[in-house]
């Protein structure tokens, strides 16, 4: 199996590693097969102000990143790690930054597991007032994000900034009226004036409803409420690249949009917290809308704003990405993912599936699972979802030297159909082999047998015993 050997591979890696620098076994590279699928370590996003003066820049970094030191005395957690972050505005041709800021903070964790966790994260936001920008130039915001500890560096980020042409300095002018449009906000909920997201920079969970926002100013000669449009298409798709297109679009009135206000957009497992608040310079607009996104897909979404105020439209786009957040492992190629189905499904149906070109199988995968999905309204498919989970725990725990795959083993088909046992017991005997028992007290109700018989740690499944009911 390709991905099974990757897995092992980066498994022996990581443990050679350990050995010899702790920051080296905590490091993932951007190319670690481990790691990929499970997501950047580092997600960031940067959003310009409507009228160019300043850019807010959002991070987010995973505790893997890194080395963490145990913490004496601290009632913030038992081990420390230090953030290092520069932030940089480039400007092409010229070798000194026009803007330069340095932010270090201290990250801390409860318990070990957590410090090297690849699923806490740790966010943080920046305002920063920007000069006077050339528009006949080009520049870049550049972050830089070091551990401190072992100074050991990420892969740098460059953002585009863009550069307002013939503005007013506080918005674009036209026409009969004037419109500055900021940039666009997702989040996954907002109860009153507070967003809570747990977006990692521009990259959503699929298949989850969210709210927008997105500001802009409107001078002293409107016209009119301002009329505002929303659109998403999907410009890429990794389930079917055939299936893309428009997926949402609304025109909001004037309930949808409040005057000068002001809110905070809060990550509820962090610090990260981004206000936006009014002056007296025009009319400051906030739209609010709401998208509905159970049945978006995994790929690339475009959303686009058209605000129009007398004689002025304005339109403002960004692209976001919906992915499955901590998408198993198994489901990363359609050929790991179709052989377990041989535990479900017969041979020839199998085979089915299993024919054709890689995108060919994935979408007869998905095909199948829809029929098995308990929720369709929705793309999220929870029973697709716990069942590659379980395909993944069991090549990691069931493998061994004749089988490598450790779902085809005994012990992982049992675990794929009827999940972890209520209890396992484990009995070793001189001149015995060693044997495994399995007790399923849920609505299972039978207890597995496995014995170690052919010496190279594949235990093979010897009896199935019927629990009797309770009266």
């Amino acid at each position: 199996m390709r991905m099974k050997y990757a897995i092992r591979l980066a498994i022996t890696f990581a443990l050679v590693a350990s050995g010899t620098a702790g920051a080296l076994a905590q490091w993932h590279s951007h190319d670690s097969r481990m790691y990929f699928d499970y997501g950047e370590p580092m997600m960031s996003s940067v959003v310009q102000s409507a009228d160019g003066r300043s850019v807010d820049v959002r991070l987010t970094t995973a505790n893997s990143m890194f080395s963490f030191l145990r913490a004496k005395n601290s009632k913030n957690g038992q081990y420390y790690a230090v953030r290092d972050v520069t932030i940089e505005i480039d400007e092409q041709g010229n070798g000194q930054p026009a803007t330069s800021r340095n932010i270090i903070d201290t990250l801390y964790a409860n318990t070990f597991d957590e410090s090297t966790s690849k699923e806490t994260w740790h966010a943080m936001s920046e305002s920063i007032p920007l000069p006077s920008l050339d528009s006949t130039k080009h520049y870049a915001l550049r972050i830089d994000v070091r551990d401190d500890i072992d100074k050991l560096s990420a892969r740098p980020v460059e953002v585009g900034l863009r550069v307002l042409q013939n503005a007013h300095p506080k918005y674009i002018t036209g026409g009969e009226g004037s419109v500055s449009i900021g940039d666009i906000w997702l989040a996954d909920s907002m109860i009153g004036n507070f967003a809570y997201t747990s977006a990692r920079g521009n990259t959503y969970m699929f298949s989850r409803n969210m709210v927008g926002t997105v500001s802009f100013r409107t001078g002293d000669t409107l016209v009119g409420e301002p009329n505002v449009e929303v659109n998403v298409r999907q410009i890429s798709n990794l389930v079917d690249p055939t299936d893309t297109g428009q997926r949402y679009h609304a025109t909001l009135d004037i309930s949808d949009m409040r005057r000068k206000s002001a809110f905070e957009l809060t990550n509820a497992d962090s610090i990260l917290k981004y206000e936006l608040k009014p002056d007296s310079d025009g009319e400051l607009w906030t739209a609010i809308f709401n998208v509905s996104g159970e049945k978006f897909d995994q790929g690339k979404y475009e959303i686009s704003i058209r605000i129009h105020s007398g004689s002025v439209d304005r339109i403002q786009k960004d692209s976001f990405m919906l992915v499955w957040q901590g998408m198993p492992l198994s489901l990363e190629d359609p050929r790991d993912a179709i052989e377990p189905l041989t535990h479900i499904l017969t041979s020839d149906e199998v085979k089915a599936i299993g024919s054709g070109s890689t995108r060919e199988m994935t979408q007869k995968l998905y095909a199948y699972w829809r029929t098995q999905d308990p929720t369709p309204a929705t793309a999220y498919n929870e029973r697709m979802a716990t069942f590659y989970k379980r395909v993944d725990y069991a090549d990691f725990n069931y493998a061994n030297g004749h089988v490598l795959d450790g779902v085809m083993t005994d012990r992982g088909k049992i675990y794929l159909l009827y999940g972890p046992p209520t209890k396992v017991e484990r009995t070793f005997l001189p001149g015995e082999a060693p044997v495994e028992t399995w007790t399923y007290t849920n609505n299972v109700k039978r207890i597995f047998r496995f014995e170690e018989l052919g010496g190279h740690g594949e235990y093979q499944l010897t009896s199935v015993k019927e629990l009797a009911a309770k009266n």
